[in-house]
């Protein structure tokens, strides 16, 4: 681990929770999704409404991911004013972020805006702490959330880059 987690916050986008299921299943990968869950427990992870909308289905036969995010909802953050302000500083200065044409609201922006408020919050109180974007975007496109990430002075991760930070080394064992 490069630094201590007492002074990281992870924002994750909905990409990395869909890869870590994907990838990754509860079911045979235990200690990934019980580590996930203890960053939860210690308030380390936070995301946005909307990725929690996104990962979330009205149906009735809900996926594993849903029924292991629901619980979790309390880590999803609504919207604020200052998201809005940042949210619009956002998509002028990256106008390919979102589709303009998709009716639903678009994560990428918010998921950003959020970082950037806690970021400021969190460095108020000590200038040590800062705030790991999460996503599975490559970092070779523009107009994504890895560029605007750098623009914005964010730190950005994907999942395996996140387990590398832990320091998590992996382990084939039988059962």
């Amino acid at each position: 681990m490069s630094e201590s987690i007492e002074n990281v916050l992870f924002c994750i986008d909905s990409s990395s929770f869909i890869y870590l299921y994907r990838f990754y299943p509860p079911d045979f990968f235990k200690d990934i999704w019980s580590e996930f869950e203890t960053l939860f427990d210690q308030d380390k992870i936070i995301s946005h409404i909307i990725v929690f909308e996104e990962l979330t289905t009205s149906s009735k036969n809900k996926d594993d991911l849903t029924k292991w995010i629901i619980p979790k909802r309390k880590y999803f953050k609504d919207y604020n004013l200052k998201q809005v302000y940042y949210v619009s500083q956002i998509i002028n200065r990256f106008p390919g972020l979102i589709d303009p044409d998709r009716e639903k609201d678009q994560a990428d922006p918010w998921l950003i805006a959020l970082a950037i408020e806690e970021q400021s919050q969190l460095q108020l109180f000590n200038p040590k702490q800062k705030v790991i974007v999460v996503n599975e975007e490559s970092k070779g496109k523009p107009q994504r959330i890895p560029d605007v990430c750098n623009y914005y002075g964010l730190e950005h991760l994907n999942l395996l880059e996140l387990f590398n930070y832990f320091g998590w080394d992996f382990v084939l064992r039988k059962k």
